[in-house]
């Protein structure tokens, strides 16, 4: 908020300089110059009210994003989870067939083994 204090502020300042620098400069009558920056003041009037509205579309805008983007992470983190865990019950076939067939093989292993440390027929 400081920001757009600091930027009403620079428009403000803007906007009185310039409507003294024009009084001070053009040559016109004192009620024309009062009706001029009578009207000036009003569109400045104008301009900060636009920019007030426009400032506070912005804001609504970013949490609408903000929100919307929460909400599509929490679906996607959920799809991912859904994804792992069908990924996980898919697979536990074949790692319990996996885990069978090497105890097959150290078994084999184990065979063999026994059979070379046999000692040889005389």
């Amino acid at each position: 908020m400081g920001k757009t204090k600091a930027l009403a502020t620079g428009f403000l300042l803007g906007g009185v300089i310039s409507a003294a620098s024009v009084l001070l400069t053009t040559p016109k009558s004192g009620k024309e110059m009062i009706t001029d920056a009578k009207n000036k003041s009003d569109e400045i009037k104008e301009s900060f009210t636009r920019l007030k509205e426009d400032l506070n579309e912005l804001t609504t805008q970013v949490k609408q994003l903000s929100s919307e983007g929460k909400q599509i992470i929490i679906e996607v983190t959920s799809d991912l989870k859904r994804s792992i865990s069908s990924f996980q019950e898919d697979i536990e076939p074949n790692l319990t067939r996996l885990k069978e067939d090497i105890e097959e093989m150290q078994q084999s292993i184990e065979t063999v083994k026994s059979e070379v440390n046999k000692p040889a027929p005389k």
